[in-house]
């Protein structure tokens, strides 16, 4: 499915989700907020392109984009810091997603991002 690179359109696409699922799960649910989100803000795309695949337990989410070239799987894993002062805005969520995500692949094709998630679904 085609989505509008706008924040607005986590709503549709988290509905999308739901309607393949046959409840909704929180994690899987974090997880394409944090990654929707990130694409939005930060890849300079003009489109993204979510596909699904739901074989009991598993959810296969795919994103696709035209964005700059980012490997999420590449990204130095987060430290915690000693202390909120020294804390640093970003790379949360990439850490969550390795952590909840099942399995994970990202691959660059024909200028495209390829971002597969398998989440289990329970």
């Amino acid at each position: 499915m085609n989505f509008k690179v706008e924040i607005d359109e986590l709503h549709r696409l988290n509905e999308f989700i739901l309607n393949e699922l046959p409840h909704e799960d929180f994690m899987v649910n974090l997880i394409v907020e944090e990654i929707f989100v990130n694409i939005v803000n930060y890849s300079q795309t003009e489109y993204i392109i979510v596909n699904l695949d739901y074989k009991e337990p598993n959810l296969t989410i795919e994103f696709v984009d035209n964005g700059i070239e980012f490997n999420p799987l590449s990204k130095e894993d987060y430290e915690a810091p000693d202390s909120i002062e020294d804390a640093k805005i970003g790379g949360l969520g990439i850490h969550l997603t390795k952590e909840i995500a099942d399995e994970l692949d990202y691959h660059y094709e024909d200028g495209e991002n390829h971002l597969m998630i398998v989440k289990k679904v329970e």
